[in-house]
């Protein structure tokens, strides 16, 4: 394709990975941020207490730039900044980011090139590019369900907000707080104030399985984020080895042996907090690492855990699904994320979406019926690091006319057959058809197939009996762009 200019939306991970890789393969490039710094859900004004990464530190980098050795094995959100500023000024990416530069619309013309209209804090004006990269991410605008009463409960003193807008101490400190939800950062938020509030409640529709950092005194990156591990989940996309370890029904027993692990080491009979579904249930994405001290200071009292909803909002507090009312003057809600894309129409997300609202995008990252748009980030896995960098430098290759894609229809009804697939499981961790779950690295060999490119077998080796190592993919990259 012969292209010139790019743009590039979002100046998080999977936007400066992106901006990086497209400016070795000597395209003109600009990153417009809408925030006064990059980081995407790594911002500062999304720190969180108790924020940290959920992988280890070296599992949760790029392939030719580690983390620090003296960072901690999980880095807290703080960290994780500083590695992504460093990051960019390493590669010199900073002359190519605008930041406070937010895209208002984003409108293809019947030329097939994109007319920007953005806007600065001095000022609106247009950018004409060849090629529209979205980097904006699936968690964009945090998400707070509107409750009866709730503005009554703030107008008579209480306060509302999302877990990205706890950033200081004051908020919570000797007050009667309830966090509403049991992901991570709900998890995260809850057990790190519980030291501090007057009163913690968290507030859940069911209790989810949590991976403990150690299992059994292993580091769990040794059994969770190895291809081993992978193996152990993977319902389709099997290799050989991969069907032999199913067919002895070595998954079963090790999974079913890691649930009485973690029910055991995590007190979780006694804190009243076992799932109703098995960890298989939750393979798709809804796992994730147990927040420190969670569940010993719901043993401790220290925290009180509710199974149930917010009702309805009261001046003084609030009222539960099962009836029960409790004294609050802070509810903190760790619910998620709406994803939007307000830059486009409606008219043009119709057409890389199905009725759902579910993103069809081949490789998750081409819309098969809009030529010159991609998407970089909307690949979510344990490796996110990697699967968007690996994402970039696929199209990066696709740019250059490296990747012999099937026909549209053939693309189409792939993407179709794997999400149909997908919705015969729980819906919970689906992301809009933007997460590859529970086929993180799977996802990865996939994009390097189409490369024709694979790691060594030293390196897979490697990555079956230890872990997986973004580090492996540097001198297989390097290879890949040495053809150009």
């Amino acid at each position: 394709m012969r292209l010139k200019k790019i743009a590039v939306i979002g100046a998080g991970l999977s936007g400066l990975v992106t901006a990086k890789t497209l400016l070795e393969y000597g395209y003109d490039v600009q990153v417009y941020e809408k925030e006064n710094e990059i980081g995407g859900v790594w911002a500062p004004s999304r720190h969180y207490p108790g924020l940290t990464i959920q992988n280890t530190r070296d599992t949760y980098a790029f392939s030719d730039f580690r983390m620090p050795k003296h960072y901690p094995e999980f880095p807290t959100g703080e960290q994780m900044l500083a590695y992504l500023k460093s990051y960019a000024d390493n590669f010199a990416l900073t002359p190519y980011i605008n930041l406070n530069h937010e895209v208002l619309s984003a409108i293809q013309t019947e030329s097939g090139l994109w007319k920007l209209l953005i806007r600065n804090e001095q000022k609106g004006f247009n950018v004409e590019v060849d090629f529209l990269v979205v980097c904006s991410g699936t968690f964009s605008e945090p998400f707070i369900p509107q409750t009866e009463g709730m503005e009554n409960f703030i107008n008579a003193g209480g306060s509302v907000f999302h877990t990205t807008k706890v950033n200081s101490p004051d908020l919570y400190k000797n007050k009667k707080v309830a966090v509403v939800g049991f992901g991570k950062s709900a998890c995260d938020i809850t057990s790190s104030i519980a030291e501090c509030a007057q009163k913690t409640y968290i507030i859940f529709r069911e209790p989810k399985w949590k991976v403990p950092k150690k299992i059994l005194g292993i580091n769990y990156k040794y059994i969770i984020l190895s291809r081993f591990g992978e193996a152990l989940t993977k319902l389709k996309y099997r290799n050989f080895v991969e069907n032999i370890i199913h067919t002895l029904k070595i998954p079963s027993a090790a999974l079913g042996f890691m649930q009485k692990v973690f029910a055991k080491q995590q007190s979780l009979k006694t804190a009243n907090l076992i799932p109703d579904v098995s960890i298989t249930d939750m393979l798709h994405g809804e796992l994730s690492v147990e927040s420190d001290g969670l569940y010993k200071k719901v043993v401790d009292k220290k925290i009180t855990a509710v199974r149930g909803e917010i009702k309805s909002y009261a001046q003084n507090g609030i009222e539960l699904s099962n009836g029960e009312k409790l004294d609050v003057d802070l509810v903190i809600y760790g619910t998620g994320f709406k994803q939007t894309l307000k830059f486009l129409s409606d008219e043009m997300i119709k057409k890389f979406t199905d009725s759902k609202g579910d993103y069809l995008l081949y490789r998750n990252i081409l819309p098969v019926d809009v030529p010159g748009l991609a998407f970089v980030g909307y690949n979510s896995s344990f490796f996110c690091n990697l699967s968007s960098e690996m994402g970039a430098l696929w199209l990066a290759e696709y740019l250059k006319d490296k990747i012999a894609l099937p026909s549209k229809e053939e693309m189409k009804s792939q993407v179709t057959e794997h999400l149909n697939w997908r919705r015969k499981f729980r819906q919970n961790a689906l992301y809009k058809n933007a997460s590859v779950y529970p086929f993180n690295i799977t996802y990865v060999d996939q994009l390097l197939k189409d490369m024709k490119a694979k790691l060594p077998l030293g390196s897979l080796l490697s990555e079956w009996l230890v872990v997986v190592e973004p580090a492996n993919y540097a001198p297989v990259k390097q290879k890949i762009m040495q053809r150009n």
